[in-house]
């Protein structure tokens, strides 16, 4: 009797997994949610019509989303800007000019790429972003990509600051964080490699944080 049971039900087997099978056609993911990224930025509560972008230094938009009117966040895919990588220029020339003494490098000719976020409401909806769209929102922070793990320390006199950039090899958030030490002019910047991949937009502050 039980060796009966056990062949009927080995039997059905099969017929099982194939309507399993047959649920999740027509769809590449199976029908399931994608999974969150653990990427995001944070931002005032958004406008109706607002779009958070990502650009490279030189303005381009590299990824872009659209973002629902009183949303305080939104999640960010890191897998859509990786290609980007391929325009990561020698880090040296990154460095502004006007440097007190020749900058330091850890590891010369590491290609780097600085990107950053940027919000802005489509007022007029033609779906471009036009001048005087974008609010008034920003992040010292920045997306980076490094093809090596490197260091760079260099001071410059306008603004008066002592800066360290230290990033890991491959994309991260590069924290930024500056301060102005007591009984000294030179403020101290960093820019670092974050395990945290969180960027808050805010109003803007001094020229000398930036």
């Amino acid at each position: 009797m039980k060796r009966r049971l056990m062949t009927g039900l080995l039997g059905l087997l099969p017929l099982g997994l194939i309507a399993c099978g047959a649920a999740t056609t027509g769809t590449p993911d199976g029908g399931r949610p994608p999974l969150p990224t653990g990427a995001e930025v944070r931002f005032p509560a958004a406008p109706a019509n607002a779009y958070l972008t990502l650009l490279t230094e030189g303005g381009q938009s590299v990824y872009q989303i659209s973002v629902g009117v009183g949303k305080t966040s939104a999640e960010v895919d890191p897998a859509r800007w990786t290609a980007t990588s391929a325009q990561a220029v020698a880090v040296e020339t990154l460095i502004p000019a006007g440097t007190t003494a020749a900058p330091t490098v850890s590891a010369a000719g590491t290609k780097v790429l600085l990107l950053h976020w940027l919000m802005w409401r489509d007022a007029n909806t033609n779906g471009t972003r036009d001048a005087g769209e974008e609010l008034a929102l920003l992040s010292h922070d920045r997306v980076a990509y490094a093809s090596a793990d490197v260091t760079v320390d260099f001071t410059t006199t306008t603004p008066n600051m002592h800066q360290t950039w230290t990033l890991k090899s491959g994309w991260s958030r590069a924290e930024h964080y500056v301060y102005l030490p007591r009984d000294t002019a030179t403020y101290q910047r960093t820019l670092s490699s974050s395990s945290l991949n969180r960027t808050t937009l805010h109003l803007p502050t001094p020229v000398t944080s930036q």
